[in-house]
């Protein structure tokens, strides 16, 4: 039970803008192979633009559960991110 107060006052940390101690706090805690842990863990490394580690995270919340529309979408954006192409700033 004590891990999972630990997961929601990680997540509320970061709704609260408070992105450097939710990190402290996530990395005190110990993997588990939860769908809770792995998108706080992708959540994190995306506010911090670890892109790849991000990534992985989610990747391994949608191996637990492959429906998981939050995962889904969180890759689709980061997927927008990294293939963002300006032409304009070609051309000069």
């Amino acid at each position: 039970m004590k891990v999972k107060n630990n997961i929601q006052e990680v997540e509320n940390l970061l709704k609260a803008e408070k992105s450097e101690q939710a990190k402290q706090l996530f990395a005190a805690l110990e993997e588990q192979p939860t769908v809770a842990y792995f998108l706080l863990k992708g959540k994190i490394e995306q506010k911090y633009q670890n892109w790849g580690d991000a990534i992985n995270a989610f990747n391994r919340v949608l191996e637990i559960d492959p429906q998981n529309i939050e995962a889904q979408n969180n890759l689709h954006l980061i997927n927008n991110i990294l293939s963002f192409w300006n032409p304009d700033l070609l051309n000069p």
